[in-house]
């Protein structure tokens, strides 16, 4: 299980987008929350089954969209 952090400027686009991503790749997240901290939006997406590699992957995607700030990747595995 993968857990990404993923850091976005306050803009009501940023969530839809996020999840958009997900969906593109038929990825089903297992849980997903989003609040606002420090004056930009904290979105935590968990999801199962993704190999380690896919998950670094999508993580490294993430950090290229228009509305992010950066994005984590934790392994809840390990």
């Amino acid at each position: 299980m993968h857990r990404f952090r993923i850091d976005a400027i306050l803009d009501p686009h940023a969530l839809p987008r996020v999840a958009g991503f997900f969906a593109q790749r038929s990825i089903m997240p297992s849980a997903m929350q989003m609040h606002v901290e420090h004056g930009r939006m904290r979105i935590e997406v968990t999801v199962d089954g993704l190999a380690a590699g896919q998950a670094a992957t999508i993580a490294a995607k993430l950090h290229e969209a228009v509305t992010v700030i950066g994005a984590e990747l934790e392994d809840m595995a390990a």
